[in-house]
């Protein structure tokens, strides 16, 4: 009987997981693909090689793959060091490495580039203190709107995801096989080739795979960066084609041709991080970390180096928010920035800054509710390791592989079936945001699920207690923190969300980030960091309730 009410619980919540991930993102996308593969309800490539023969398509995928490439080895370059150090050495800030590392995890793309237009630019801070310093009267630093600018963005917002990823499997490595061969006289050089190299190849590899889906199919980096058509992007491509030129089945074969070249590399991805659960289940020797904690000029650079790569945009914005440029083109102290929010300055947009934020907030919280229901329900659903469950998984996480500007297409064209779609786009913004958060919660609390004993469970139905009295007593308060991280983490995806957003708002569903792409556009910069600098408390405390929670569930022993 309690083996019947368990499998009867575990088959609704799969079909309740289903239904809300089949009418709320295989139909979307099934939009898309129909309007790509489909026209005029007949299987037909002719949209798809009409776009592909013209030179400017092909221009755009070309350069799409070859960003992705750049961006993916220099994000390579500058997290491998910091993987080696938080892998293999004990040193005097360490803490603060892992800690500005984290940093990017919660940072929206606007407010990224934002601080790099602020900092980098030709007026921005890092000119004026050189030009200071130099005496110049002409920019010294000119990156900006140009592909060494689309690189160094995306290496500030993807170096974690390496760092973390490969420290993870390097710390875990047996040991042996480097004591063996330093014993025979081994050099270090030849040691890491020979022998690490090829163990931590396959993190390496599956942190590649994913810096390069999510520079593929940035957006906001291009958007703005960009700075013109000889840096647009496939998605860039997508929204233009969509929202511009109202060419949806343009816009359709673009997002297909998206679909193919990112699940290749997802993919990649999902290989080699197989290998490193392999990796996990051999190996129980860590590296011997040095415990020498003198001072190494090296590794104090590299910490300087990361350390201002991440911070000097994100303090810049703080800082410009503050001193406005005067009618008489001097930057004085003033809070008028905020004083304007305050006053519900409309800024020419029709809609008022508080009235941004107040939309942010409101889509955010609504997210976070639906996101820890549905990604806490997916969770249970794959609680296992058997085939089936694998298979399950690879579909429930799909979301996570797809551009948020393609699933924004899929809504857009949803949105089509109704009469009067504006006024139902905060629905629809809500809807995507969640579609987007959701696997994040699943990941984060799926591992602790996994860790809770069964004869815990056992225990509590053999009591004679339902399966839903087990989860309210037993499981989720062993599981609150787990949900607390994936809360914070949906909360900060969707305050900070761009790509599906500016495809679904209309003038009364305007968000942060779409004001302040506005305002960035209008070259309203002391406004935008304003709202910005609003945007850098909300992830921060995010980021505070992540890393809090997250090492109070480390903590736990379940």
């Amino acid at each position: 009987m309690q083996l019947q009410n368990s499998q009867n619980t575990r088959i609704f919540l799969l079909i309740t997981g289903g239904l809300f991930l089949v009418l709320l993102f295989y139909f979307p996308l099934s939009l898309v693909l129909k309007s790509a593969l489909f026209p005029d309800n007949k299987f037909s490539l002719i949209i798809i090689t009409r776009l592909l023969s013209k030179e400017y398509n092909q221009r755009i995928i070309i350069f799409t793959l070859f960003q992705a490439l750049l961006s993916t080895l220099f994000t390579v370059f500058l997290g491998l060091p910091g993987a080696w150090l938080l892998a293999t050495k004990d040193f005097p800030g360490k803490r603060v490495l892992k800690a500005v590392s984290s940093v990017p995890f919660v940072m929206p793309s606007i407010l990224v580039v934002l601080g790099f237009v602020i900092f980098y630019g030709n007026n921005g801070f890092l000119n004026r203190i050189l030009m200071n310093i130099n005496g110049n009267t002409e920019p010294i630093v000119k990156i900006l709107y140009s592909m060494k600018a689309i690189i160094l963005a995306h290496g500030f917002y993807n170096f974690p995801i390496v760092l973390r990823l490969v420290s993870t499997l390097w710390e875990k490595l047996d040991s042996s096989q480097t004591n063996a061969a330093m014993s025979l006289g081994a050099g270090k050089l030849r040691l890491f080739l020979t022998i690490t190299l090829p163990q931590i190849l396959p993190a390496i590899l599956a942190a590649a795979a994913m810096v390069f889906v999510f520079c593929f199919t940035s957006f906001a980096v291009i958007l703005v960066l960009g700075g013109g058509p000889s840096f647009t992007t496939i998605e860039v491509e997508i929204y233009r084609q969509a929202r511009i030129s109202l060419n949806m089945d343009a816009a359709a074969a673009l997002s297909l041709i998206s679909i193919i070249i990112t699940s290749i590399f997802v993919f990649i991805n999902v290989h080699f991080q197989s290998s490193l659960n392999y990796h996990d289940h051999i190996q129980n020797k860590k590296v011997k970390l040095s415990n020498k904690k003198n001072f190494n000029p090296l590794i104090s650079i590299y910490i300087l180096i990361i350390t201002f790569l991440v911070g000097a945009p994100v303090v810049s914005v703080i800082i410009k928010s503050f001193f406005p440029l005067s009618a008489g083109g001097t930057n004085n102290l003033s809070i008028s920035a905020y004083t304007n929010i305050l006053n519900s300055t409309q800024g020419n947009f029709g809609t008022t800054l508080i009235h941004a934020i107040a939309n942010s907030i409101s889509f955010a919280s609504y997210t976070v509710i639906l996101s820890i229901i549905i990604g806490t329900t997916v969770s249970f659903i794959l609680k296992g390791k058997t085939k089936s469950i694998k298979i399950l998984d690879t579909l429930f996480m799909l979301p996570i592989s797809v551009s948020s500007v393609i699933l924004g297409l899929g809504y857009l064209k949803l949105m089509n079936y109704i009469s009067n779609p504006s006024r139902y786009s905060s629905i629809f913004i809500i809807l995507a945001h969640t579609v987007i958060a959701f696997p994040f919660v699943t990941r984060t609390v799926k591992p602790v699920l996994d860790k809770i004993k069964p004869d815990i469970i056992q225990a509590g139905l053999s009591l004679g207690e339902t399966p839903f009295r087990v989860f309210i007593t037993i499981q989720l308060p062993l599981l609150k923190s787990a949900i607390f991280t994936g809360a914070a983490f949906a909360f900060a995806i969707s305050i900070g969300e761009m790509n599906a957003t500016i495809l679904l708002s209309s003038e009364n569903t305007i968000t942060i980030p779409i004001m302040m792409y506005r305002l960035i556009g209008s070259y309203n910069f002391t406004a935008a960091c304003a709202l910005g600098t609003v945007l850098i408390i909300f992830t921060s405390f995010s980021f505070f309730l992540m890393d809090y929670y997250g090492s109070d569930s480390s903590r736990g022993g379940i």
